[in-house]
């Protein structure tokens, strides 16, 4: 999965010159993403309308291939990962996260829906195979298509010419390509800097893909050609193991000069680290493998299929195990299965679109069983990730179930074939009943099938609404779980020589389920759609749901449309009143619903409480807009998250608005609520500075056995609001600030001579002053270290970084909060200390993990942030998670970390 900066290192050391004619072996996977590179290049990234169809990628493939072999390389295999080793789940899960994170950066980005295709967008046009330039974009853009490999795989093993060549391998595909070149000859082709580490023999190499270019008038490939023993030999480093050390070191500190990391090699300093060399090296020298035989040997798999079968034949208690050629470790403690599922394009605030289909994957998982011989308690599916351990856990029926949920999946497949005209739709409209069943079990809401089903009915389909996709995304995820439940009981018949008849004929009925090309697609859906009413579906699924009368009515209403106009919509296009503006009332009940949402990602609910927050302020005081504004946001203080309620009370006391005044209130009164966040709805009433707060505050400031966080917010609180409405405020003469956050205490009055850093610093530090004139100076300090590059920026900061040491927390959390404002480098070793040390308050960890956050696009911080997904403490937890979603705004090309609907489509 590569070394970061190790290609980058050796590039001065590789050949750049014709390839002689010879043989290749291809990294699979890394083929696959080299092709949708291709096939994306004259696309606009960020729209889904635009990516290449299964059928395109498929075929661009092979004539990459054929490309190759025509300038003189013959290609000997194409290895595809069937399984990858224990060691790879860290990376894996993180990468998931990435991925989950990217999709709700996306919506982010694109929240009234997804851009739409482009009139001159000429579809699966011409693909340019080696390309001159590669085109870099860093726009928020959605999932690639979600079975990218699978349909590379599909499409060269029906080809006469590659069929032969590919080879799913029961372990990563890496290292079979290293074995064959070190057995055989010739050169890896990969995107991966992997493959330099394993070994190649003396005449192995290695070309990346997105370096190879043709030579028009030769007709030979031209590329730099990375040898391992060559490189070793101009590094002067010693051919056996030069290049592995160099790897290591790299590894450990991505941040070494190759000179440095070269110097380390020749001390061999791995040697002194040979715990941790080994556990490094194991990988490349002896990769896991999970079996003897090759799984393309086999009725074919998917890769993500093959490791959940080969992987069930490992777990313990498996009485037909395959004998792998290196056991794991790691798989002896490991007591339940792990399906990494496809990310689709879904609506982050809603469900998993994997939800829906769950029941033909448990269905799938219990047709394991057979196969390994013993039961299967339960499998933990990795889809969207909202933490690094948020995997969802899917209970396996048992064995004697399995023809009774085959007989009931059978018979409804058949019941749905022989209602429609349209053979096509079966799939489809098993999906819409999915979704009503799903709907219907969890006793609350519209089924979101019908919802799309009568907008089409009305002529209001808009296939850019994040509903529509999401919809698609469950029907994809149908056809999907079909297609793994038809291959492993293809795979159960061949390695147990044995199924039951009811199995048998479901196995037959699947086998009509489409090819990956004709899969539905951002492009193809709508026309799916458009088809239920003459082909029947909706008849049918009124007799499908005749055991849910609530449901029969609505699929009536939509048989019988209330407008008979329609207005056709293009794929990609959204209908004319989706060009309409959302007005504020609706924007703001869109974002009630997000933040209000358990099941919405936290990065989500974050972005829309800052939406609210912005109406709030946007729309007078007494407005309609900003009053439900105010509810939307104070309707969340029901959640269990304390990080969430504090920062919602924390938004009302920025709003100004005194209508926010009982919300706080009933907060600060819970004296059963999280201590956090009653500190926050006093700070929020000082923020709110009107003088009937000060009753209450002054009532839990002097209230016995109160939590000493509340206490001194109370002071500080009736201070400001003393100070916002007294006379003395008048004659002050305050420095004009680059923050427009209402603090909870104004900086210090300048006198004739502006205070220097050291004297604020002495009063920032002195205990012996009320914590109010000790807040202003550290509001003085803050605005003498903005903008960063003021000659006073540095020495403020480190002056405030002193606030760590105090004893009062509280203090401590606000010298965190000054430091995400300031996003400061120089705050980063304090704020990283204080989220670093467990024994600090989590209240003052959570602030500075957040702080990290607005510092994202520093190098080291993202790492930094990672170590603590799974702190101990849920709120430096969520924290984190909101802290990764602030940091990749901090790198992408965002003006607004928020979620307001734009007022027009997004084009």
């Amino acid at each position: 999965m590569g070394i970061p900066q190790f290609r980058k290192h050796l590039e001065p050391y590789a050949e750049r010159a014709a390839i002689e004619p010879g043989s290749a072996v291809l990294d699979g996977p890394a083929l696959a993403y080299h092709v949708l590179n291709l096939c994306s290049r004259a696309t606009r990234k960020t729209c889904p309308f635009e990516q290449p169809s299964n059928e395109l990628l498929g075929k661009t493939a092979i004539a990459w291939l054929q490309q190759i072999q025509a300038c003189g390389l013959s290609i000997s295999a194409i290895y595809f990962d069937g399984y990858l080793p224990g060691s790879k789940r860290p990376e894996r899960i993180q990468r998931l996260f990435k991925s989950s994170r990217d999709l709700i950066k996306y919506h982010s980005t694109f929240p009234a829906g997804v851009p739409r295709a482009n009139p001159q967008h000429a579809g699966d046009a011409h693909v340019d195979l080696f390309p001159d330039t590669w085109l870099m974009e860093k726009k928020a853009k959605p999932p690639p298509p979600p079975f990218l490999v699978p349909a590379v795989i599909d499409a060269l093993r029906d080809s006469s010419e590659f069929g032969a060549l590919v080879k799913l391998v029961p372990g990563e595909a890496d290292g079979f390509c290293a074995q064959h070149v070190r057995q055989n000859g010739g050169t890896v082709l990969t995107s991966d800097s992997d493959l330099l580490v394993y070994g190649l023999g003396e005449e192995g190499g290695v070309v990346f893909f997105a370096d190879i270019d043709v030579d028009t008038e030769t007709h030979r490939l031209i590329a730099p050609q990375y040898r391992p023993a060559d490189v070793c030999r101009r590094l002067s480093i010693t051919p056996e193991t030069g290049l592995q050390y160099l790897a290591f070191e790299i590894s450990r500190d991505p941040h070494l000069t190759l000179e440095q990391a070269v110097e380390r090699c020749k001390r061999s300093e791995a040697v002194s680290s040979r715990e941790e060399y080994s556990e490094f090296i194991d990988q490349y020298l002896a990769p896991e493998v999970a079996s003897n035989f090759e799984t393309d040997q086999v009725p074919p798999l998917d890769p993500r299929v093959s490791e959940i079968v080969l992987r069930s034949l490992r777990l313990p208690g498996a009485t037909n195990p395959v004998q792998p050629d290196k056991p794991a470790p790691q798989d002896r403690n490991c007591s339940e299965l792990e399906m990494y599922l496809p990310l689709l394009l879904d609506y982050p605030s809603r469900t998993s679109a994997w939800e829906a289909s769950k029941h033909v994957r448990q269905l799938a998982y219990a047709v394991l069983q057979s196969i390994r011989g013993s039961s299967i308690p339960s499998v933990l599916e990795m889809r969207r990730l909202q933490t690094m351990s948020s995997g969802s856990h899917v209970d396996v029926p048992e064995a004697v179930e399995i023809d009774g949920l085959g007989a009931s999946l059978l018979a409804l497949v058949s019941q749905i074939e022989a209602s429609l005209n349209q053979p096509d739709l079966v799939w489809a409209v098993l999906a819409v009943y999915h979704d009503i069943v799903m709907t219907v079990d969890r006793g609350k809401g519209y089924p979101l099938s019908l919802e799309v089903l009568r907008q089409e009915s009305r002529g209001k389909l808009d296939p850019c609404s994040w509903d529509f996709l999401h919809f698609l995304g469950e029907t994809q995820a149908t056809y999907y779980s079909l297609r793994m439940l038809r291959q492993i009981l293809e795979f159960s018949a061949h390695h147990t020589g044995t199924m039951s008849t009811t199995m048998s004929a479901l196995s037959t009925l699947l086998t009509r389920l489409p090819a990956l090309p004709s899969f539905p697609s951002p492009r193809t859906f709508a026309k799916t759609i458009s088809l239920f009413r003459e082909a029947g579906g909706l008849a049918c699924l009124q007799s499908l749901c005749t055991d849910y009368e609530d449901i029969i009515p609505l699929i009536k209403s939509i048989q019988q449309p209330q407008n008979s106009k329609k207005n056709v919509s293009v794929v990609g296009e959204r209908s004319s009143e989706g060009d309409d503006a959302p007005s504020p009332l609706t924007t703001i009940a869109s974002l009630r619903q997000s933040l209000t949402t358990e099941t919405t990602p936290l990065p989500v609910r974050f972005r829309a409480l800052f939406s609210l927050k912005h109406l709030a302020r946007q729309h007078p005081p007494a407005s309609a807009e900003s009053l439900a504004a105010l509810a939307a946001i104070a309707a969340a203080f029901t959640s269990p998250s304390a990080l969430l309620k504090h920062e919602l009370a924390y938004c009302l006391g920025q709003t100004g608005n005194g209508a926010a005044i009982p919300y706080l209130t009933a907060v600060l009164e819970d004296v059963g609520e999280d201590a956090m966040c009653r500190h926050e709805a006093a700070e929020a009433l000082g923020a709110l500075g009107n003088a009937e707060c000060l009753a209450v505050l002054r009532r839990f400031r002097d209230r016995v056995g109160e939590e000493v966080v509340v206490t001194e917010t109370c002071e500080i609180a009736i201070d400001r609001i003393e100070w916002e409405n007294g006379e003395g405020r008048k004659g002050e003469r305050l420095r004009a600030s680059d923050f427009a956050s209402v603090d909870p205490a104004p900086p210090t009055a300048q006198g004739q001579e502006e205070q220097t850093v050291e004297e604020l610093g002495k009063t920032l530090m002195d205990t012996s002053v009320p914590l109010f004139k000790r807040y202003r100076a550290m509001f003085a300090l803050r605005d003498l270290a903005s903008p960063p590059d003021l000659p006073t920026a540095v020495p403020a900061v480190l002056a405030l970084a002193k606030g760590f040491a105090d004893s009062s927390a509280l203090f401590r959390h606000e010298i965190a909060f000054v430091f995400g404002q300031l996003a400061h480098p120089a705050s980063i070793p304090a704020l990283t200390a204080a989220l670093s040390d467990t024994e600090e308050a989590s209240m003052v960890r959570h602030e500075a993990a957040e702080a990290l956050g607005s510092l994202g696009d520093e190098e080291g911080v993202e790492a930094t942030l990672l170590k603590f997904l799974h702190d101990k403490e849920a709120v430096v937890r969520e924290s984190v998670i909101v802290a990764l979603d602030m940091a990749e705004y901090e790198k992408s090309n965002e003006t607004e970390y928020a979620l307001i609907p734009e007022a027009k489509g997004t084009a």
